[in-house]
């Protein structure tokens, strides 16, 4: 039985982590484009760019990683699933959400 409030701190804090990200990134992309807007250059390395795009993929991937090994614990704790195959199809479905999710971010760009 799925009990809400032993769930509720769990959910307050991946809400507050994902708006305090979101208004990180937001922020970021305006003053972008008030430099853009000043006419000063805006001269991204090569090198950084690489490094951003790693750090992007690494920062998905283990937070998909994290949501597979939670999301395996709740299945093992309510269901009567055997918890090798569901950590291990949790964590590897996690796994391939998260990459895709990394690729279609970079391709958009």
């Amino acid at each position: 039985m799925f009990h809400f409030w032993s769930q509720l701190p769990f959910t307050i804090l991946f809400v507050i982590v994902g708006g305090i990200i979101f208004f990180y990134l937001r922020n970021q992309h305006k003053e972008k484009l008030e430099l853009i807007k000043k006419g000063d250059n805006i001269i991204i390395q090569d090198a950084l760019q690489q490094m951003k795009y790693s750090n992007l993929a690494k920062g998905i991937i283990s937070t998909s990683l994290a949501l597979g090994v939670f999301t395996a614990h709740l299945l093992e704790t309510y269901t009567a699933l055997d918890p090798v195959v569901t950590y291990i199809s949790m964590i590897l479905l996690f796994f391939g959400i998260g990459s895709l999710t990394f690729y279609m971010i970079v391709k958009n760009k």
